[in-house]
């Protein structure tokens, strides 16, 4: 009976050892939930009674706007901060793998030991996953860096998680350049906004929950490896609610990408039957707002024409020659092509992108209850007064799409993305 006991005993220790130590076993539905990104009372400085007075302008609608109270909402929710675990472990990834999205969640949360990092989750996707933020560093100098909006831009994803790997490695082993970029710098990356859409463009239909899903019940008609909206077949890059977001001016001839219904075609983007209607779109809008004020840039990440995306034409002068600033850094380190804002179509059915949206907040842009969308004065107006000093860019890395590792291990070597990262942290507004 002794003998029992004792090895029952021995078993529980090792148990308790093994659990204690295993990466794969971090909980991370445990968070500390703290303050309100606004407080309920401030609220209303954010929104108007007032719409465009342009009436001559001709608009054709393909989104309801938001609901305004699904906006007060996501403005008054609280911080969920994932508490820490065991001591930090060193992290060796060179893009060996794909990785499951569990895989990269062990990751934030290896992560997330170190003194220097804070991860929170700021949502959950349409199939329940979580969609991470992962704050570095101490300064009130901030950057937000986000990718992977579009499901199979895989790139982006493993390219953010790198870098932060990298940095928080350095850091780890007391790195002065490290140390000090990140005593005056915070660096703020959302690797992941589409993690449902992550995970099925590498691993297929096995991987989604909801069977009701739009992508679940038409996965034999999509081109896994060039879907990109959520898995309810909304392209989260085209549901934020912006000014023109979910509409097209009818002078206009819309654009050959745009679709009013569901689409499983590779170059049919459909914005929503309501803007802002997804749950990973309401995740960014949350992190939008909640650092936006603090920001000098922000940093889509995107996969696919090695080219530079700044500037809005309806925006203001010094808006757009911070964002032009910016992308003169990537492209002298990459060789990215410029495309300035005589690139940007405004009112061709292409709008409420997440750069629209962060671009139109800094501007002082409030959400209206009439339109149910961010508003100004006019539809293009001519000039507008920069409220906070930002550069916002759209980087498509690699030359096409692609999944394979090697290309993408390449692209973020020889193209020094860990430089150009770095540097625009460093970037003055």
């Amino acid at each position: 009976m002794k003998k029992i006991i004792i090895v029952s005993l021995i078993v529980c220790i090792i148990l308790f050892i093994f659990y204690k130590n295993d990466d794969k076993n971090y909980n991370t539905n445990e968070t500390i939930v703290t303050n309100n990104i606004i407080e309920p009372s401030e609220i209303n400085q954010y929104l108007t009674e007032s719409s465009e007075l342009n009436s001559n302008t001709k608009i054709e609608y393909i989104s309801k706007g938001m609901n305004i109270d699904k906006f007060k909402e996501i403005l008054t929710k609280k911080e969920k901060y994932v508490n820490k675990g065991t001591t930090y472990t060193h992290i060796n990834y060179k893009f060996e793998k794909h990785l499951h999205y569990e895989e990269l969640e062990n990751i934030y949360n290896n992560l997330n030991n170190s003194k220097a990092v804070k991860l929170e989750v700021i949502g959950q996707s349409y199939d329940k996953r979580n969609i991470y933020s992962i704050e570095i560093g101490y300064g009130e100098d901030e950057i937000m860096f986000e990718g992977n909006i579009h499901a199979s831009e895989i790139a982006p994803t493993l390219f953010l998680t790198k870098y932060a790997i990298d940095i928080v490695n350095e850091y780890e082993n007391n790195n002065k350049e490290i140390n000090e970029l990140l005593k005056n710098h915070k660096i703020i990356i959302v690797p992941t906004v589409n993690p449902d859409g992550y995970e099925y463009s590498l691993f297929g239909k096995k991987t989604i929950n909801d069977n009701e899903s739009f992508v679940y019940k038409n996965d034999l008609n999509i081109e896994q490896d060039y879907y990109k909206a959520n898995l309810n077949g909304i392209d989260l890059n085209r549901n934020f609610p912006t000014q023109t977001g979910g509409l097209y001016f009818a002078d206009y001839e819309p654009s050959f990408t745009l679709v009013t219904e569901k689409s499983t075609e590779r170059l049919e983007y459909f914005p929503g039957y309501s803007l802002g209607s997804e749950p990973e779109t309401q995740a960014l809008i949350y992190w939008m707002y909640k650092h936006y004020k603090n920001s000098h840039a922000y940093i889509s990440v995107h996969s696919a024409g090695q080219v530079i995306y700044n500037g809005k034409p309806s925006l203001s002068d010094e808006f757009n020659r911070l964002s032009s600033e910016c992308a003169s850094i990537v492209n002298k380190h990459t060789n990215y092509e410029i495309l300035g804002k005589d690139f940007e179509d405004e009112g061709y059915g292409n709008d409420g992108t997440s750069t629209d949206m962060i671009s139109e907040i800094i501007h002082g842009y409030k959400m209206s209850y009439i339109t149910g969308r961010l508003s100004t004065t006019y539809y293009k107006p001519t000039s507008n007064t920069l409220k906070s000093k930002m550069c916002i860019i759209t980087i498509e890395t690699l030359e096409n799409y692609t999944q394979d590792l090697k290309v993408i291990k390449t692209e973020y070597n020889n193209k020094n993305l860990n430089s150009v990262f770095t540097e625009l942290t460093q970037f003055k507004a």
